[in-house]
């Protein structure tokens, strides 16, 4: 039998607030964040949430057509 316990996962959390950013900085700011977690993905699994982060991750990351 293994002896060895895998510690318990701790998680963290960061809530984010800006009372004067635009819509467009907002969406600029939330796909900046989705790069930052694409980067971290072999390090450690970030959550993004949000009234319409998901919409402006799939709009803001199709590929562009001519």
């Amino acid at each position: 039998m293994d002896a060895r316990v895998k510690a318990p996962t701790i998680m963290k959390k960061v809530t984010i607030q800006s009372k004067d950013i635009s819509p467009k900085q907002w969406s600029n700011f939330i796909l900046e964040l989705n790069l930052i977690r694409k980067a971290w993905k072999p390090y450690a699994t970030i959550e993004l949430q949000g009234s319409g982060v998901r919409k402006i991750v799939k709009i803001g990351t199709k590929p562009y057509k001519l």
